[in-house]
């Protein structure tokens, strides 16, 4: 039992640290309601069904991988409960309730995907209390009355169909075994009056098969909306980190300084023309463009882009650099042959947003 608590444990702690990802886990995230309905049987005499069974599940997702379920579960007109060939006269004869622990096999071993699967095995286990309720037979004394109080232990697999685009509704096959997990004395066990009893020995009574029962039931589960938009966890992009980046750092230094730089200084290049553009822009304007209808079609021109001081070194040259292929695309779309192309970034506290377009 120890051994198992320390897996458990270790699992819990991979399946956390693994959430950090992932958006869609907050508390409120990743519930789930689910109702179930099937057969059980004694593994003793497994090919006869003891009766029906029914029962809904709220799930709480902590991970791709690791999920919390609490279940309700109703047995219904029983031959025989457990080992017993007796029928309740109620019309539900036991009731149950289980706190298990649910591991996504496929996102395990296979790794999340970003979205559930068409089709995915979970692995579960659990424990849980039954309350059997007993009839009343004449000359048995049951010591604490006709009922009868159990501690279970729960394992099975949950053979899942996701169905939709949303992933939003889930279909179930769910096989299980239930271990009784401890040794009462059962008011009808041995033999003596003889009738009703499933096995004729007290040795036989306490046969490990007498305390398993073995269950299958089918389920629908529908999957809540999470904070995310989507019903089931999604992946953080990079992308929108860098652009978050981008917004706050770069861009914010640009506009504070664009009240103090105004006046774009330019040289004479000679043999060429000078092509100014806004701040932290990369576009041609009207005026651009009319130098460049300057230079003769078949001329071969060489570029020099620059940037304003005002930004980090590294995003300045790539701003030259976007500036230079806005000019370089337009001439080549005239005729006009672009040799070559130098993106500069800033160049002391005088540079400006210029590129420089030389004439050979």
């Amino acid at each position: 039992m120890k051994k198992i608590t320390l897996v458990l444990v270790a699992m819990f702690g991979m399946a956390m640290a693994s959430s950090a990802q992932y958006t869609g886990h907050k508390f409120f995230d990743n519930w789930s309601i689910g109702a179930e309905g099937g057969v059980s049987s004694n593994l003793h005499d497994w090919d006869v069904p003891n009766g029906a069974v029914a029962g809904i599940n709220f799930t709480k997702g902590i991970t791709p991988v690791l999920s919390l379920e609490f279940q309700l579960q109703a047995g219904f007109n029983d031959d025989a409960n457990w080992n017993w060939a007796r029928k309740s006269a109620n019309v539900v004869d036991n009731a149950s309730v289980y706190a298990n622990t649910k591991v996504n096999l496929m996102n395990w071993f296979g790794g999340y995907k970003g979205a559930p699967r068409l089709f995915e095995i979970q692995a579960r286990g659990g424990v849980g209390y039954t309350r059997f309720f007993w009839p009343s037979y004449e000359g048995i004394d049951t010591k604490s009355g006709n009922d009868l109080n159990r501690c279970n232990v729960k394992l099975g697999l949950d053979f899942d169909f996701n169905l939709g685009e949303k992933k939003a509704w889930t279909l179930s096959l769910r096989p299980a075994v239930i271990l009784k997990a401890n040794r009462d004395n059962d008011p009808y066990r041995g033999e003596p009056l003889g009738v009703g009893v499933v096995c004729d020995n007290e040795s036989g009574c306490i046969a490990y098969s007498h305390n398993c029962l073995a269950q299958v039931t089918a389920g629908v589960t529908y999957h809540f909306k999470t904070s995310n938009g989507q019903h089931y966890f999604t992946e953080v992009k990079p992308v929108e980190v860098t652009k978050v980046v981008e917004k706050t750092v770069e861009r914010p230094v640009e506009k504070v300084v664009e009240k103090v730089v105004e006046k774009v200084v330019t040289k004479n290049v000679g043999n060429g023309v000078t092509v100014e553009f806004a701040l932290n822009k990369a576009n041609l304007t009207n005026t651009a463009k009319a130098k460049l209808n300057t230079i003769d079609k078949g001329a071969t021109v060489v570029l020099d882009g620059y940037a304003s001081p005002e930004g980090a070194k590294g995003y300045n040259v790539k701003l030259s650099q976007r500036r230079c292929d806005a000019v370089k695309a337009y001439l080549e779309d005239r005729g006009v042959k672009v040799a070559d192309t130098n993106a500069h970034g800033a160049e002391g506290p005088e540079s400006q947003r210029i590129v420089y377009v030389t004439i050979k």
